[in-house]
C-alpha cells in the first residue's frame, strides 16, 4: 500500500515539474515569448511522456495558454468549435456504423472468398494490404487493422500446415501481421478524413486563406499513397519470401464466413447509403470546380456544404433511419465508443498553431530549423518530412503535426503560399509514417499484441520503410509533383 502511495507521489510530483518548470525556468531566463514557451514546452513534454492521457493534454492546451496569458480564452477554445472537428465527429459515427452492422467485414468477406483471389501467399497478402489500404481512406487505421488482423490470423491458422518448412511460415506470418499494420496506416493518407494530420494540415493551411478541398487532396495524395503500398509490398516481399501453397482452405473458410452473415440487410444498405452520399458531397465540390470553376452550382456546394456539415448530415440519418428491427441504425450508446479523444487532440493541436502563431514562437523557430528557406527546398522539404517521421516514432501522429506544422506556416505562409502547401503537405504525410516501434502507431500495437511479430522484425522493417518513404515523399511531393503544377 505504502509502496503505491509513494509511486503515486513521485508521478504527482513529476506532473508538477512537467507544468511548473518550462514556464518558471524561461521567465527567470528573460527570455521573449516565454509564457508561450512554457506552454510548448509543456504540452510537448506531456505529448511524449504520456504521463497523462493525450486526450487529456488536449484540453490541457487551452487551460494552460490563458492561465499563462498567452491568448486569451476567446482564441483558445475557438479551435473546438472548429467544424473540421465535426468532421471527425460525422466520419467516427459513420465509421462505427459501418463496423456495427458489418458492411466492413462483408466487402472483406468479398473480396477474400472471391475466385479471383490471389492463388499463392504472395497474390493473398496483397489482397489483405489493398483491403486494409481501402478501408483505412473511410475509416480510421485503428478500427481497419482490428477488423483486419483477427481474418489474417484465421488465415494463419487455416495454412499453418501446409507450409513445408517453418521459416517459410514464419515469414508468411510476419508478412501478413506487418502488412496488416503498415497498409492501414498508408491507406489513411489517400483522403482527408483518413488520418488526423491530414485534416490538421488543411485546417492550418485554411487559417491562412490557403485552400485544401476533399478532391484536391485525392487528387495528389491518392497517388503517391498507392505508390507507398507498392513500394511496401516489394520491400516485404524481398524480407520475407514465401514458398507458393494452395489456397483452396482460405476460399472455403472466407465464404463461410459471408454465408453465415445472410442476406445484405436493410441496415447495411442504408449505412452504405449515407456512406455514399457523404462521399459525393465531399468530392463533388472539387469536380465541378475542376469543370465550371466559375459556376454558381461550385458556390452553391462551397457555401452550403463544407466537410464538416457534410459528415453531420449524413452520420445524423443513421440516428433517423430504422433499420430492419424498427430501431435506428445508431444509437447514442454506440455514438459513445467513438473516439472522442482523437477529437480531444486534434483541438489541443490546432490550439498550438494558435499559441505558435499568435506568439511569434513560430517564425523564431522555422528560422532555425529551416535555415535552408526556400533557396533551398530540397532542403527544406527534407527537414519537415524527416521531422514528422521521427516525431511520430515516440508521439501521436497528431502532436507531430502540431508541432511542426504551425513552425512552416510562420516561417513560409507570408513569403510564398504554393511553397507552404507542399511543404505541409510533405509534412503531413511524413506524421503519418512511424512504422518502427510498437508505440508508433495503434495498427503496430494491435499487431504486436497478437503475439505474431517480434519486436526487431517491426523495428527492421519499419526503419526501412521508414526511410524508403522519406525519400519517396521527398521526390514526388518535393520535386515531382510541383513541376507538374499540382500545388
Amino acid at each position: 500500500m505504502f509502496s503505491g502511495s509513494k509511486n503515486s507521489n513521485k508521478r504527482l510530483l513529476f506532473i508538477f515539474l512537467v507544468l511548473a518548470l518550462p514556464i518558471t525556468i524561461y521567465n527567470l531566463l528573460g527570455l521573449d515569448e516565454a509564457n508561450a514557451l512554457g506552454v510548448f514546452t509543456t504540452v510537448v513534454l506531456l505529448w511524449f511522456t504520456e504521463i497523462i492521457p493525450l486526450a487529456a493534454t488536449g484540453l490541457m492546451v487551452p487551460c494552460l495558454a490563458v492561465l499563462s496569458g498567452v491568448i486569451t480564452p476567446g482564441i483558445a477554445f475557438a479551435p473546438f468549435g472548429n467544424q473540421i472537428l465535426f468532421l471527425f465527429v460525422g466520419s467516427f459515427l459513420i465509421a462505427q456504423a459501418m463496423q456495427k452492422h458489418g458492411w466492413d467485414r462483408r466487402v472483406a468477406y468479398i473480396i477474400l472468398s472471391s475466385p479471383y483471389l490471389g492463388r499463392t501467399p504472395n497474390g493473398l497478402i496483397l489482397i489483405i494490404a489493398l483491403i486494409c489500404w481501402f478501408l483505412s481512406m473511410w475509416i480510421s487505421n485503428t478500427a481497419t487493422c482490428a477488423i483486419v488482423t483477427p481474418m489474417a490470423i484465421g488465415i494463419l491458422n487455416t495454412l499453418s500446415d501446409n507450409f513445408e518448412d517453418r521459416e517459410s511460415f514464419q515469414n508468411f506470418s510476419t508478412r501478413l501481421m506487418l502488412i496488416c499494420a503498415f497498409a492501414s496506416s498508408i491507406g489513411g493518407m489517400a483522403t482527408p478524413v483518413g488520418s488526423p494530420p491530414n485534416l490538421l494540415a488543411i485546417q492550418f493551411l485554411a487559417a491562412k486563406g490557403i485552400n485544401i478541398d476533399f478532391f484536391q487532396w485525392m487528387f495528389f495524395a491518392l497517388p503517391i499513397s498507392l505508390i507507398m503500398l507498392v513500394n511496401l509490398h516489394f520491400i516485404l516481399k524481398w524480407r520475407y519470401p514465401v514458398n507458393d501453397i494452395a489456397l483452396t482452405k482460405i476460399k472455403v473458410l472466407f465464404h463461410r464466413k459471408l454465408v453465415e452473415m445472410g442476406p445484405i440487410r436493410r441496415s447495411e444498405w442504408q449505412v452504405g447509403a449515407c456512406f455514399l452520399i457523404a462521399v459525393t458531397l465531399w468530392i463533388s465540390p472539387g469536380l465541378v470546380k475542376a469543370m465550371a470553376p466559375e459556376s454558381e452550382f461550385y458556390v452553391f456546394l462551397k457555401t452550403h456544404f463544407p466537410m464538416g456539415i457534410v459528415a453531420l448530415i449524413s452520420s445524423l440519418l443513421l440516428f433517423i433511419l430504422p433499420d430492419e428491427h424498427g430501431v435506428p441504425n445508431i444509437t447514442w450508446e454506440d455514438a459513445k465508443v467513438i473516439d472522442w479523444g482523437t477529437i480531444m487532440i486534434f483541438g489541443g493541436g490546432l490550439v498550438m498553431g494558435a499559441i505558435l502563431d499568435q506568439s511569434g514562437l513560430a517564425t523564431k523557430f522555422g528560422s532555425v530549423l529551416f535555415a535552408g528557406g526556400l533557396d533551398n527546398i530540397i532542403l527544406t522539404g527534407a527537414t519537415a518530412i524527416g521531422a514528422g517521421i521521427l516525431i511520430s516514432e515516440f508521439s501521436s501522429n497528431t502532436a507531430s503535426t502540431s508541432i511542426i506544422v504551425p513552425i512552416l506556416m510562420g516561417t513560409f505562409a507570408g513569403i510564398d503560399p504554393t511553397a507552404t502547401k507542399m511543404l505541409v503537405v510533405a509534412c503531413a504525410f511524413g506524421a503519418s509514417f512511424g512504422f518502427m516501434l510498437p508505440v508508433s502507431t495503434p495498427p503496430n500495437a494491435i499487431v504486436y499484441g497478437t503475439g505474431r511479430i517480434q519486436l526487431k522484425e517491426m523495428i527492421k522493417s519499419g526503419v526501412l520503410f521508414d526511410i524508403s518513404g522519406f525519400f519517396l515523399i521527398l521526390l514526388f511531393v518535393v520535386i515531382i509533383f510541383p513541376k507538374l503544377g499540382l500545388f
